[in-house]
């Protein structure tokens, strides 16, 4: 019997036990098809987090006041100051876009239109340089309304649609927070969410100085914002921030920092650290899933071997060798595994689709991935049904004709 026929053979008994077949495939397709899906998500997931990155500035520092634990509490809050963020600007200047002060908080904005609770930031003028934000209508304010703690303010785009619905162009209105009137001088372009998921476009900027004197009557300052020239100067920027803040500090040699710097790319080698560690332990469980597939796939072979051995002697008595016995249930095998790989696949990839439409990220099927789980699955069938196809080959034809 030729190898062709072997095939032919093979799927032939295959259909016959097409129900028992596709329950001997589940291990396979259950592995195959998680990590289809995880590679797919993961490399989705990358992709939106890297969009953005890009939106909220790779080369971004942040500087937070008090020292943080390893769980990232904050063990002893010292705040910062203006004069803090001056010392940056003016020492690390030669490394840095800008630095600017930054505060805080929640508060309801209201119009003769509308009203809508947000995040006001009151900012020094650095803060457009440093995050690259748009102004496509009116301008950022300046280092002369900081001085003058005047009650101008720009809107994100978010706020600008609940608080003036029917007004594409704010610029020259008025709002009210808390009982002050802010005059509204620009509106940011969209930016969209943050790594963490917060939207930017729901920010109102105003002055640091008006947000500390007339707004928030304090002039504690919570965190300080800086970016990089470059990716190349960020750990040299980072250093020298760190440096210029304990000499203001006083911090004696091996103390603690009392304030935190870190900066965007690490939090994001953090979040492909996460996402690395779930896709091995989705590998794992995978591989244990194939593992359980093979071995289904051995049970059912040698069973077959058993309920066939006199077919088995039929053909050894008509002429097949031991080869072509051979062929015909490790293809068997195969074909069973491959089977499983397919649905795998299939399953993996509509799962990631699904996930990539909940989650609102795109979908990345790598072709090299379902390759190597399509060779994989091969390679499953091969190594389990070796053993039931040789115990196969190696029957006697007479004991075989025999059997009852």
């Amino acid at each position: 019997m030729g190898f062709l026929s072997a095939i032919r053979v093979a799927l032939d008994a295959l259909l016959v036990n097409k129900g028992r077949s596709v329950l001997t495939s589940l291990g396979i397709v259950i592995g195959i098809s998680a990590v289809i899906a995880m590679v797919a998500a993961g490399g989705g997931a990358r992709l939106k987090l890297d969009e953005r990155l890009d939106t909220v500035g790779k080369n971004l520092i942040l500087i937070r006041a008090g020292a943080r634990t390893q769980q990232g509490m904050v063990a002893d809050f010292v705040p910062l100051t203006i004069d803090d963020c001056e010392a940056i600007r003016k020492e690390v200047g030669s490394s840095l876009i800008g630095a600017a002060a930054v505060q805080m908080t929640q508060r309801l904005a209201q119009t003769r239109t509308g009203k809508w609770p947000t995040t006001v930031v009151g900012s020094s003028p650095d803060m457009q340089r440093i995050r690259n934000w748009q102004v496509p209508l009116g301008h950022f304010y300046t280092e002369d309304d900081v001085k003058k703690m005047a009650t101008v303010c720009l809107l994100g785009n978010t706020v600008r649609r609940h608080l003036f619905p029917d007004s594409p162009n704010p610029v020259g209105e008025w709002i009210r927070i808390d009982n002050l009137q802010f005059h509204v001088i620009g509106v940011l372009g969209e930016k969209g969410r943050s790594p963490t998921g917060a939207d930017q476009d729901d920010q109102i900027f105003v002055p640091i100085t008006t947000f500390q004197r007339r707004l928030a009557g304090e002039d504690k300052i919570g965190l300080i914002t800086a970016a990089a020239r470059s990716e190349s100067v960020l750990d040299h920027a980072k250093s020298e921030i760190i440096r210029v803040l304990r000499e203001r500090h006083h911090l004696k040699p091996g103390a603690p920092d009392d304030f935190d710097v870190s900066t965007v790319r690490e939090m994001a080698e953090l979040a492909e650290i996460l996402t690395a560690t779930m896709q091995i332990l989705v590998g794992v469980i995978a591989s244990i899933s194939l593992v359980v597939g093979g071995i289904g796939i051995m049970n059912i072979m040698l069973v077959s071997v058993t309920e066939r051995t006199r077919e088995i002697g039929i053909r050894m008595a008509v002429g097949a060798t031991g080869a072509d016995v051979l062929a015909q249930f490790l293809i068997e095998a195969v074909v069973l595994a491959l089977v499983g790989g397919l649905i795998g696949i299939t399953l993996g990839i509509a799962s990631a689709i699904a996930l990539g439409y909940f989650a609102d990220w795109p979908v990345v099927v790598s072709p090299f991935i379902v390759f190597l789980a399509f060779i994989v699955s091969a390679g499953v069938g091969i190594f389990f049904g070796y053993y039931p196809a040789l115990k196969a080959s190696r029957l006697d034809p007479i004991d075989a004709l025999r059997y009852e």
